[in-house]
C-alpha cells in the first residue's frame, strides 16, 4: 500500500488535518509516528479507536505505528533506547514502546516500527567500541525478546537502521529478523542504506520476504539528510527493479519530515516519483 507518515506532515497536524491533507492524494495508509504530546492518551483505548474511525471513514487506515520521533522520551534525541545499556533508561523505553503496542492494536496497525537508539559510547579504540555496541546489541535482543512476548496477536515488530544507531546495517536487520522468525521483519530505509554506502539492490534482494515497509527519500553525498526525489544520488531505477524481482507487496512510505511544513508539495512530489516507476496502479 501507498503511506505517507505523520512525521512528514506538519507537527501541529490534527487527525482531521491529516484527512484533509492525505484524502485528495493517492496514499491510502498512514505511518502513524507516535510523539511525546500523544503519550498521555497512551490508555485510552477509546480515544484510539475514534482515530481509527475517523482515519477509516476518509478511507484511510493505519498501516504501521512508528517509535522514531526523537525526542519521544525526554529531551535528548534518540535516547533512551532499546540498546541503552542503563537498565533504568532502557527500562523507561521498554515501557513507552509497551504503550505503543496497545495504541498500534486500537489503531489497527498491522506493524509497530521500532529504532534502536544512539550507541552509548564510541572509544578511539575500534575493538573496544566493537565490544560496545556489541553489548547494546545484546541488550536490544533481551527487550526484543519481551516485546514479542507481549505483542498482540496480528502485529508484527519492524526494525528501521539508521546511520547514528546501534542498528545501522542490513546484516543487522536481517540478523534481528531470523533471531525472532516470524514476529520480526525490516521497515528498511533506503536512504539510510545509501547513507552506509551499501549496494541497495543486493540489500533489498537480501531482506527478501523479511521486508514489509520501504521507507523513501533521496540522500546527496551520502550525508543523513533527507531531499526530496530526484535531488540527490540515489539510483531508484536498480531500487525499484530489485523490489519487482523480490515480489515485494509490502508498503511504500516517503519519509520526507525536513519538507513537513511543505506537505502538499512533497506529497505532490511523491506521488509524481511513485507513478513514474510504476508503483502507482489502481491496485493499491
Amino acid at each position: 500500500m501507498l503511506c505517507y507518515s505523520t512525521g512528514s506532515l506538519p507537527d501541529a497536524a490534527s487527525v482531521s488535518d491529516i484527512i484533509d491533507l492525505l484524502a485528495p492524494t493517492p496514499f491510502r495508509g498512514v505511518e502513524f509516528v507516535l510523539t511525546a504530546a500523544m503519550l498521555p492518551h497512551a490508555e485510552d483505548a477509546g480515544y484510539w479507536k475514534t482515530v481509527r474511525e475517523q482515519f477509516a471513514e476518509a478511507g484511510l487506515c493505519v498501516r504501521n505505528v512508528h517509535l522514531g520521533s526523537p525526542h519521544l522520551c525526554g529531551p535528548e534525541a534518540h535516547r533512551p533506547g532499546l540498546a541503552t545499556l542503563d537498565d533504568k533508561a532502557r527500562a523507561e523505553k521498554f515501557r513507552v514502546a509497551g504503550k505503543a503496542l496497545r495504541i498500534a492494536a486500537w489503531l489497527g496497525s498491522p506493524h509497530l516500527t521500532l529504532t534502536t537508539g544512539l550507541p552509548d559510547a564510541e572509544s578511539p579504540d575500534p575493538t573496544v567500541t566493537s565490544m560496545l555496541r556489541a553489548r547494546q546489541t545484546e541488550a536490544l535482543r533481551g527487550e526484543l525478546a519481551r516485546l514479542v512476548a507481549a505483542k498482540p496477536r496480528g502485529l508484527d515488530l519492524l526494525i528501521e537502521q539508521e546511520p547514528e544507531h546501534v542498528i545501522r546495517e542490513t546484516a543487522q536487520l536481517i540478523d534481528l529478523c531470523e533471531e525472532f522468525p516470524g514476529d520480526v521483519f525490516a521497515n528498511f530505509d533506503v536512504g539510510h542504506s545509501h547513507v552506509m554506502g551499501e549496494d541497495i539492490p543486493a540489500c533489498i534482494r537480501a531482506l527478501g520476504p523479511r521486508l514489509r515497509n520501504v521507507h523513501l527519500e533521496d540522500i546527496r553525498g551520502r550525508v543523513h539528510r533527507h531531499h526530496l526525489f530526484g535531488d540527490g544520488d540515489i539510483d531508484f531505477d536498480a531500487v525499484f527493479r530489485s523490489l519487482q524481482v523480490t515480489g515485494y507487496h509490502g508498503d511504500y512510505t516517503p519519509d520526507l519530515y525536513p519538507f513537513k511544513d511543505e506537505a502538499p508539495r512533497a506529497l505532490a512530489a511523491s506521488e509524481a516519483f511513485l507513478r513514474r516507476h510504476g508503483v502507482l496502479t489502481p491496485a493499491l
